[in-house]
Protein backbone atom coordinates (compact mmCIF):
# COMPACT_ATOMS: atom_id res chain seq x y z
CA UNK A 1 0.00 0.00 0.00
CA UNK A 2 1.37 3.39 -0.96
CA UNK A 3 1.81 5.63 2.10
CA UNK A 4 0.48 9.15 2.20
CA UNK A 5 1.47 12.01 4.46
CA UNK A 6 -0.82 14.28 6.42
CA UNK A 7 -1.23 17.96 5.62
CA UNK A 8 1.33 19.97 7.57
CA UNK A 9 -0.07 21.60 10.68
CA UNK A 10 2.65 24.26 10.81
CA UNK A 11 1.92 25.84 7.41
CA UNK A 12 0.73 29.46 7.34
CA UNK A 13 -1.89 31.37 5.34
CA UNK A 14 -0.10 33.59 2.87
CA UNK A 15 -2.29 36.70 2.86
CA UNK A 16 -3.89 38.93 5.47
CA UNK A 17 -7.37 37.66 4.65
CA UNK A 18 -10.46 37.47 6.89
CA UNK A 19 -9.78 33.74 7.21
CA UNK A 20 -6.19 34.39 8.31
CA UNK A 21 -7.33 36.91 10.95
CA UNK A 22 -10.01 34.56 12.30
CA UNK A 23 -7.56 31.66 12.49
CA UNK A 24 -4.94 33.77 14.24
CA UNK A 25 -7.51 34.78 16.84
CA UNK A 26 -8.71 31.22 17.42
CA UNK A 27 -5.17 29.86 17.69
CA UNK A 28 -4.93 31.71 20.98
CA UNK A 29 -7.55 29.44 22.58
CA UNK A 30 -6.12 27.56 25.55
CA UNK A 31 -7.21 24.12 24.28
CA UNK A 32 -5.42 24.64 20.97
CA UNK A 33 -2.33 26.09 22.63
CA UNK A 34 -2.11 23.17 25.03
CA UNK A 35 -2.56 20.52 22.33
CA UNK A 36 -0.01 22.17 20.02
CA UNK A 37 2.49 22.47 22.88
CA UNK A 38 2.20 18.74 23.58
CA UNK A 39 2.89 17.96 19.91
CA UNK A 40 5.87 20.31 19.78
CA UNK A 41 7.46 19.13 23.01
CA UNK A 42 6.89 15.40 22.65
CA UNK A 43 6.92 14.95 18.90
CA UNK A 44 6.83 11.24 17.98
CA UNK A 45 6.46 10.29 21.64
CA UNK A 46 2.90 11.70 21.52
CA UNK A 47 0.92 9.06 19.60
CA UNK A 48 -1.50 11.22 17.63
CA UNK A 49 -2.23 11.64 13.91
CA UNK A 50 -0.67 8.27 13.15
CA UNK A 51 -0.79 6.58 9.75
CA UNK A 52 -2.02 2.98 9.48
CA UNK A 53 -0.90 1.36 6.24
CA UNK A 54 -1.72 -2.35 6.68
CA UNK A 55 -4.38 -4.26 8.62
CA UNK A 56 -4.72 -7.98 9.29
CA UNK A 57 -7.11 -8.89 12.08
CA UNK A 58 -6.03 -6.65 14.94
CA UNK A 59 -2.42 -6.51 13.78
CA UNK A 60 -1.56 -3.41 11.83
CA UNK A 61 1.35 -1.34 10.60
CA UNK A 62 1.19 2.11 12.19
CA UNK A 63 3.82 4.76 11.45
CA UNK A 64 5.86 2.03 9.77
CA UNK A 65 5.88 -0.24 12.83
CA UNK A 66 3.90 -3.44 13.27
CA UNK A 67 1.77 -3.56 16.40
CA UNK A 68 -1.35 -5.14 17.85
CA UNK A 69 -4.16 -2.59 17.87
CA UNK A 70 -5.88 -2.24 21.25
CA UNK A 71 -7.56 1.05 20.33
CA UNK A 72 -10.37 -0.28 18.12
CA UNK A 73 -13.97 0.06 19.32
CA UNK A 74 -15.23 -2.53 16.82
CA UNK A 75 -15.84 -4.84 19.77
CA UNK A 76 -17.37 -7.82 17.97
CA UNK A 77 -14.89 -7.64 15.10
CA UNK A 78 -17.70 -7.60 12.57
CA UNK A 79 -16.10 -5.00 10.31
CA UNK A 80 -13.97 -7.85 8.95
CA UNK A 81 -16.63 -10.58 9.06
CA UNK A 82 -17.08 -12.35 5.67
CA UNK A 83 -20.89 -12.03 5.75
CA UNK A 84 -20.71 -8.28 6.45
CA UNK A 85 -18.14 -7.73 3.70
CA UNK A 86 -20.20 -9.77 1.22
CA UNK A 87 -23.41 -7.87 2.02
CA UNK A 88 -21.65 -4.50 1.64
CA UNK A 89 -20.08 -5.43 -1.70
CA UNK A 90 -23.35 -6.82 -3.03
CA UNK A 91 -25.16 -3.59 -2.10
CA UNK A 92 -22.74 -1.56 -4.20
CA UNK A 93 -23.34 -3.79 -7.22
CA UNK A 94 -27.14 -3.77 -6.84
CA UNK A 95 -27.90 -0.31 -5.39
CA UNK A 96 -24.87 1.85 -6.15
CA UNK A 97 -22.96 4.04 -3.74
CA UNK A 98 -25.66 6.56 -2.77
CA UNK A 99 -29.45 6.77 -2.66
CA UNK A 100 -29.66 10.21 -4.22
CA UNK A 101 -32.35 11.89 -2.12
CA UNK A 102 -33.22 12.81 1.48
CA UNK A 103 -35.46 10.45 3.43
CA UNK A 104 -38.22 13.04 3.59
CA UNK A 105 -38.74 12.30 -0.10
CA UNK A 106 -38.03 8.58 -0.21
CA UNK A 107 -36.34 5.85 1.86
CA UNK A 108 -34.66 2.74 0.54
CA UNK A 109 -36.42 -0.41 1.72
CA UNK A 110 -33.24 -1.69 3.35
CA UNK A 111 -32.92 1.27 5.74
CA UNK A 112 -36.56 0.81 6.80
CA UNK A 113 -35.76 -2.86 7.41
CA UNK A 114 -32.69 -1.90 9.44
CA UNK A 115 -34.73 0.43 11.66
CA UNK A 116 -37.24 -2.36 12.30
CA UNK A 117 -34.46 -4.85 13.05
CA UNK A 118 -32.77 -2.49 15.50
CA UNK A 119 -36.10 -1.87 17.23
CA UNK A 120 -36.50 -5.61 17.71
CA UNK A 121 -32.97 -5.95 19.05
CA UNK A 122 -33.45 -3.12 21.56
CA UNK A 123 -37.07 -4.10 22.38
CA UNK A 124 -38.13 -0.56 21.43
CA UNK A 125 -41.26 0.51 19.54
CA UNK A 126 -39.41 2.45 16.84
CA UNK A 127 -35.98 3.57 15.64
CA UNK A 128 -34.73 6.47 13.51
CA UNK A 129 -31.37 6.18 11.76
CA UNK A 130 -28.99 9.08 11.10
CA UNK A 131 -25.56 9.47 9.58
CA UNK A 132 -23.73 9.18 12.94
CA UNK A 133 -24.39 9.03 16.67
CA UNK A 134 -22.99 12.57 16.95
CA UNK A 135 -25.53 13.87 14.41
CA UNK A 136 -28.39 11.97 16.07
CA UNK A 137 -27.47 13.39 19.48
CA UNK A 138 -27.26 16.95 18.17
CA UNK A 139 -30.56 16.77 16.29
CA UNK A 140 -32.45 15.01 19.08
CA UNK A 141 -31.33 17.15 22.01
CA UNK A 142 -31.88 20.37 20.05
CA UNK A 143 -35.33 19.28 18.84
CA UNK A 144 -36.54 18.06 22.24
CA UNK A 145 -34.84 20.47 24.64
CA UNK A 146 -33.70 23.45 22.58
CA UNK A 147 -35.73 26.15 24.39
CA UNK A 148 -35.38 28.38 27.49
CA UNK A 149 -37.99 26.31 29.38
CA UNK A 150 -35.75 23.20 29.19
CA UNK A 151 -32.88 21.94 31.31
CA UNK A 152 -30.25 19.29 30.62
CA UNK A 153 -28.45 17.54 33.46
CA UNK A 154 -25.21 16.48 31.79
CA UNK A 155 -23.04 13.82 33.39
CA UNK A 156 -19.50 15.09 34.02
CA UNK A 157 -18.10 11.90 32.45
CA UNK A 158 -20.18 12.17 29.25
CA UNK A 159 -18.18 11.70 26.06
CA UNK A 160 -17.24 14.77 24.05
CA UNK A 161 -19.80 14.30 21.26
CA UNK A 162 -22.60 14.21 23.84
CA UNK A 163 -21.28 17.37 25.48
CA UNK A 164 -21.20 19.15 22.11
CA UNK A 165 -24.76 18.01 21.38
CA UNK A 166 -25.95 19.37 24.73
CA UNK A 167 -24.19 22.65 24.01
CA UNK A 168 -26.09 22.88 20.71
CA UNK A 169 -29.35 22.66 22.69
CA UNK A 170 -27.92 25.24 25.09
CA UNK A 171 -27.38 27.66 22.22
CA UNK A 172 -31.15 27.49 21.61
CA UNK A 173 -31.87 28.39 25.22
CA UNK A 174 -31.68 25.20 27.30
CA UNK A 175 -30.03 25.42 30.70
CA UNK A 176 -27.13 23.00 31.17
CA UNK A 177 -26.19 21.68 34.62
CA UNK A 178 -23.18 19.38 35.08
CA UNK A 179 -23.74 16.50 37.52
CA UNK A 180 -21.92 13.39 38.67
CA UNK A 181 -24.15 10.34 38.32
CA UNK A 182 -21.70 8.43 40.49
CA UNK A 183 -22.85 10.49 43.50
CA UNK A 184 -26.50 9.39 43.63
CA UNK A 185 -27.43 11.52 46.65
CA UNK A 186 -26.07 14.71 45.08
CA UNK A 187 -27.69 13.73 41.78
CA UNK A 188 -31.10 13.32 43.38
CA UNK A 189 -30.83 16.74 45.03
CA UNK A 190 -29.80 18.37 41.74
CA UNK A 191 -32.69 16.79 39.83
CA UNK A 192 -35.20 18.01 42.40
CA UNK A 193 -33.91 21.59 42.16
CA UNK A 194 -34.69 22.12 38.48
CA UNK A 195 -37.59 24.48 39.17
CA UNK A 196 -40.22 22.64 37.14
CA UNK A 197 -38.44 22.93 33.81
CA UNK A 198 -38.81 20.19 31.23
CA UNK A 199 -35.56 18.33 30.93
CA UNK A 200 -33.42 15.23 30.73
CA UNK A 201 -30.52 13.52 32.45
CA UNK A 202 -27.96 12.90 29.70
CA UNK A 203 -25.55 10.06 30.46
CA UNK A 204 -23.42 7.41 28.74
CA UNK A 205 -24.36 3.78 29.32
CA UNK A 206 -20.78 2.55 29.21
CA UNK A 207 -18.04 5.12 29.66
CA UNK A 208 -15.85 4.94 26.57
CA UNK A 209 -12.64 5.80 28.45
CA UNK A 210 -13.21 4.34 31.93
CA UNK A 211 -15.09 1.23 30.80
CA UNK A 212 -17.46 1.38 33.80
CA UNK A 213 -21.26 1.82 34.02
CA UNK A 214 -23.53 4.07 36.12
CA UNK A 215 -26.13 2.56 38.47
CA UNK A 216 -29.04 2.62 36.03
CA UNK A 217 -31.48 0.74 38.24
CA UNK A 218 -31.32 3.60 40.76
CA UNK A 219 -31.12 6.35 38.13
CA UNK A 220 -34.21 4.99 36.37
CA UNK A 221 -36.20 5.53 39.59
CA UNK A 222 -34.82 9.02 40.25
CA UNK A 223 -35.68 10.54 36.87
CA UNK A 224 -39.49 10.18 36.73
CA UNK A 225 -39.76 11.11 40.42
CA UNK A 226 -38.08 14.42 39.52
CA UNK A 227 -40.04 14.89 36.29
CA UNK A 228 -36.91 14.30 34.19
CA UNK A 229 -36.39 12.12 31.10
CA UNK A 230 -33.52 9.59 31.03
CA UNK A 231 -31.46 10.10 27.87
CA UNK A 232 -28.76 7.46 27.36
CA UNK A 233 -25.99 7.40 24.78
CA UNK A 234 -25.42 3.65 24.38
CA UNK A 235 -22.66 3.94 21.77
CA UNK A 236 -20.32 1.53 23.57
CA UNK A 237 -23.06 -0.73 24.95
CA UNK A 238 -25.17 -1.71 21.92
CA UNK A 239 -24.16 -5.15 20.70
CA UNK A 240 -21.99 -5.73 23.79
CA UNK A 241 -24.31 -5.43 26.82
CA UNK A 242 -27.24 -7.78 27.36
CA UNK A 243 -27.73 -11.45 26.53
CA UNK A 244 -28.72 -10.69 22.93
CA UNK A 245 -26.73 -7.44 22.56
CA UNK A 246 -29.68 -5.16 23.26
CA UNK A 247 -27.51 -2.73 25.19
CA UNK A 248 -28.23 -0.99 28.46
CA UNK A 249 -32.00 -1.41 28.23
CA UNK A 250 -31.68 -5.19 28.08
CA UNK A 251 -28.78 -5.47 30.51
CA UNK A 252 -30.46 -3.35 33.20
CA UNK A 253 -34.10 -4.16 32.45
CA UNK A 254 -35.04 -0.57 31.53
CA UNK A 255 -38.41 0.31 29.97
CA UNK A 256 -38.93 2.97 27.31
CA UNK A 257 -41.81 4.89 28.91
CA UNK A 258 -39.30 7.51 30.14
CA UNK A 259 -36.19 6.49 28.20
CA UNK A 260 -34.41 7.51 24.98
CA UNK A 261 -31.48 5.44 23.72
CA UNK A 262 -28.95 6.61 21.15
CA UNK A 263 -26.68 4.02 19.56
CA UNK A 264 -23.97 3.72 16.95
CA UNK A 265 -23.48 1.37 14.03
CA UNK A 266 -19.74 2.14 14.04
CA UNK A 267 -18.71 0.34 17.23
CA UNK A 268 -19.92 -3.22 17.83
CA UNK A 269 -21.50 -3.46 14.36
CA UNK A 270 -18.44 -2.15 12.52
CA UNK A 271 -20.30 -0.22 9.81
CA UNK A 272 -21.50 3.39 9.65
CA UNK A 273 -24.29 5.51 11.11
CA UNK A 274 -26.18 6.22 14.32
CA UNK A 275 -29.73 5.86 15.57
CA UNK A 276 -32.19 6.71 18.33
CA UNK A 277 -34.73 4.22 19.71
CA UNK A 278 -37.73 4.59 21.97
CA UNK A 279 -41.49 5.02 21.88
CA UNK A 280 -43.11 5.41 18.45
CA UNK A 281 -44.52 8.95 19.06
CA UNK A 282 -41.03 10.14 20.01
CA UNK A 283 -39.48 8.77 16.83
CA UNK A 284 -42.30 10.25 14.75
CA UNK A 285 -41.66 13.67 16.32
CA UNK A 286 -37.95 13.48 15.55
CA UNK A 287 -38.65 12.33 12.01
CA UNK A 288 -40.55 15.59 11.47
CA UNK A 289 -38.25 17.89 13.47
CA UNK A 290 -34.81 16.50 12.61
CA UNK A 291 -33.14 18.74 10.00
CA UNK A 292 -30.82 15.92 8.95
CA UNK A 293 -33.79 13.67 8.17
CA UNK A 294 -35.68 16.39 6.31
CA UNK A 295 -32.89 17.91 4.24
CA UNK A 296 -29.80 15.74 4.65
CA UNK A 297 -28.77 12.57 2.91
CA UNK A 298 -29.08 9.03 4.16
CA UNK A 299 -26.72 6.13 4.73
CA UNK A 300 -25.01 4.58 1.74
CA UNK A 301 -26.57 1.24 0.69
CA UNK A 302 -23.32 -0.58 1.47
CA UNK A 303 -23.38 0.70 5.06
CA UNK A 304 -27.03 -0.27 5.49
CA UNK A 305 -26.62 -3.79 4.10
CA UNK A 306 -23.45 -4.26 6.14
CA UNK A 307 -25.30 -3.14 9.27
CA UNK A 308 -28.18 -5.53 8.57
CA UNK A 309 -25.70 -8.39 8.36
CA UNK A 310 -23.91 -7.23 11.51
CA UNK A 311 -27.11 -6.96 13.55
CA UNK A 312 -28.21 -10.39 12.33
CA UNK A 313 -24.90 -11.90 13.50
CA UNK A 314 -24.98 -10.00 16.81
CA UNK A 315 -28.42 -11.44 17.60
CA UNK A 316 -27.46 -14.99 16.65
CA UNK A 317 -25.71 -17.74 18.59
CA UNK A 318 -22.46 -16.52 17.05
CA UNK A 319 -23.07 -13.09 18.56
CA UNK A 320 -23.66 -14.64 21.98
CA UNK A 321 -20.41 -16.58 21.61
CA UNK A 322 -18.51 -13.40 20.67
CA UNK A 323 -19.89 -11.55 23.71
CA UNK A 324 -18.92 -14.42 26.00
CA UNK A 325 -15.46 -14.46 24.45
CA UNK A 326 -15.16 -10.72 25.14
CA UNK A 327 -16.30 -11.17 28.74
CA UNK A 328 -13.78 -13.99 29.31
CA UNK A 329 -10.94 -12.04 27.67
CA UNK A 330 -11.80 -8.93 29.67
CA UNK A 331 -11.76 -10.79 32.97
CA UNK A 332 -8.48 -12.55 32.16
CA UNK A 333 -6.71 -9.32 31.14
CA UNK A 334 -8.02 -7.46 34.19
CA UNK A 335 -6.82 -10.22 36.53
CA UNK A 336 -3.41 -10.35 34.87
CA UNK A 337 -2.86 -6.58 34.99
CA UNK A 338 -3.94 -6.36 38.62
CA UNK A 339 -1.56 -9.20 39.47
CA UNK A 340 1.25 -7.13 37.92
CA UNK A 341 0.41 -4.28 40.30
CA UNK A 342 -1.56 -1.97 38.00
CA UNK A 343 -4.67 -0.14 39.19
CA UNK A 344 -7.56 -1.04 36.87
CA UNK A 345 -10.94 0.73 36.83
CA UNK A 346 -13.53 -1.85 38.05
CA UNK A 347 -15.89 -3.27 35.43
CA UNK A 348 -16.57 -6.18 33.13
CA UNK A 349 -16.75 -4.48 29.73
CA UNK A 350 -14.22 -4.89 26.88
CA UNK A 351 -12.94 -1.38 27.71
CA UNK A 352 -10.20 -1.69 30.32
CA UNK A 353 -8.86 1.54 31.80
CA UNK A 354 -5.45 1.36 33.53
CA UNK A 355 -4.64 4.25 35.88
CA UNK A 356 -1.21 5.79 35.38
CA UNK A 357 -1.38 9.34 36.78
CA UNK A 358 0.46 12.44 35.59
CA UNK A 359 0.12 13.47 31.96
CA UNK A 360 3.77 13.04 31.01
CA UNK A 361 4.02 9.67 32.74
CA UNK A 362 0.88 8.44 30.96
CA UNK A 363 2.06 9.55 27.52
CA UNK A 364 5.47 7.97 28.09
CA UNK A 365 3.82 4.71 29.16
CA UNK A 366 1.76 4.59 25.95
CA UNK A 367 4.87 5.21 23.85
CA UNK A 368 6.75 2.47 25.71
CA UNK A 369 3.95 -0.01 24.96
CA UNK A 370 4.00 1.00 21.30
CA UNK A 371 7.74 0.32 21.16
CA UNK A 372 6.96 -3.10 22.63
CA UNK A 373 4.52 -3.87 19.82
CA UNK A 374 1.09 -3.01 21.25
CA UNK A 375 -0.87 0.17 20.57
CA UNK A 376 -2.77 1.33 23.65
CA UNK A 377 -3.80 5.02 23.54
CA UNK A 378 -3.18 7.39 26.44
CA UNK A 379 -5.88 9.74 27.72
CA UNK A 380 -4.87 12.80 29.69
CA UNK A 381 -6.47 16.12 30.66
CA UNK A 382 -8.93 17.38 29.41
CA UNK A 383 -10.23 13.93 28.40
CA UNK A 384 -9.88 12.90 32.05
CA UNK A 385 -9.31 14.83 35.27
CA UNK A 386 -5.95 16.57 35.54
CA UNK A 387 -3.25 14.28 36.88
CA UNK A 388 -5.36 11.14 36.40
CA UNK A 389 -4.20 9.92 33.04
CA UNK A 390 -5.15 6.42 31.92
CA UNK A 391 -4.23 3.87 29.29
CA UNK A 392 -7.38 2.66 27.53
CA UNK A 393 -7.33 -0.95 26.36
CA UNK A 394 -10.13 -1.87 23.97
CA UNK A 395 -10.59 -5.61 23.50
CA UNK A 396 -12.35 -7.09 20.50
CA UNK A 397 -13.36 -10.53 19.32
CA UNK A 398 -10.57 -10.41 16.72
CA UNK A 399 -7.87 -10.41 19.38
CA UNK A 400 -6.31 -13.85 19.58
CA UNK A 401 -4.94 -15.50 22.72
CA UNK A 402 -1.51 -14.66 21.37
CA UNK A 403 -2.47 -10.98 21.06
CA UNK A 404 -3.70 -10.93 24.66
CA UNK A 405 -0.56 -12.68 25.89
CA UNK A 406 1.58 -10.10 24.07
CA UNK A 407 -0.44 -7.31 25.71
CA UNK A 408 0.16 -8.70 29.19
CA UNK A 409 3.88 -9.24 28.55
CA UNK A 410 4.16 -5.65 27.29
CA UNK A 411 2.53 -4.40 30.49
CA UNK A 412 4.91 -6.58 32.49
CA UNK A 413 7.82 -4.83 30.78
CA UNK A 414 6.10 -1.47 31.29
CA UNK A 415 5.79 -2.14 35.01
CA UNK A 416 9.52 -2.79 35.29
CA UNK A 417 10.23 0.32 33.22
CA UNK A 418 8.03 2.55 35.39
CA UNK A 419 9.73 1.29 38.53
CA UNK A 420 13.22 1.80 37.07
CA UNK A 421 12.54 5.23 35.57
CA UNK A 422 10.10 6.64 38.10
CA UNK A 423 10.88 10.25 37.23
CA UNK A 424 8.91 11.23 34.07
CA UNK A 425 11.88 13.18 32.71
CA UNK A 426 14.08 10.08 32.93
CA UNK A 427 11.32 8.17 31.14
CA UNK A 428 11.29 10.73 28.34
CA UNK A 429 15.08 10.68 28.02
CA UNK A 430 15.17 6.88 27.92
CA UNK A 431 12.42 6.60 25.31
CA UNK A 432 13.94 9.35 23.18
CA UNK A 433 17.26 7.50 23.20
CA UNK A 434 15.63 4.22 22.16
CA UNK A 435 13.58 5.95 19.46
CA UNK A 436 16.63 7.66 17.97
CA UNK A 437 18.68 4.46 18.09
CA UNK A 438 15.91 2.60 16.27
CA UNK A 439 15.55 5.32 13.65
CA UNK A 440 19.21 6.19 12.99
CA UNK A 441 20.83 2.78 13.34
CA UNK A 442 18.01 0.91 11.61
CA UNK A 443 17.50 -1.27 14.66
CA UNK A 444 13.99 -2.08 15.77
CA UNK A 445 13.59 -1.73 19.51
CA UNK A 446 12.71 -5.19 20.88
CA UNK A 447 12.83 -4.52 24.59
CA UNK A 448 10.12 -7.09 25.24
CA UNK A 449 12.55 -9.84 24.21
CA UNK A 450 15.42 -8.67 26.38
Amino acid sequence: MKSRTLVRFDSALADDTPLARILKNRQGHQDFVRARRLHQRLGPLHLRHGITSEVSGRRSVMNGRESVNFASSNYLGLEQHPEVLYASKRAIDELGTETGCPREISSQQNIVDLEATLSQMLAAEATLIGTSAAQVNSDSLAALFGEPESILFLDRHAQDVVVRAAEAAGMKGAEIVRVDVGDLLALQKALLRHGGKRGALVVDSLYGIQGSMPDFKTIERLCPAAGIVLYVDDTHGIGVLGASGGGVAEACGLGYDNLLVVGSLQTAFGTYGGFISGKAPLVDFLRVMSPSYAAGGTLQPAAVEGALASVRIARSSEGRRLRQQLADSSQWVRDELESLGFSVVPGYSPVISVKIGKDMKTLMAARKLFDLGVFVPAYVFPSVDRGRGVLRISLTALHTKGDLAKLVEAFRALRAYLLKYENPMRQAAHLAYELCRSRWQGQRYAGIDR
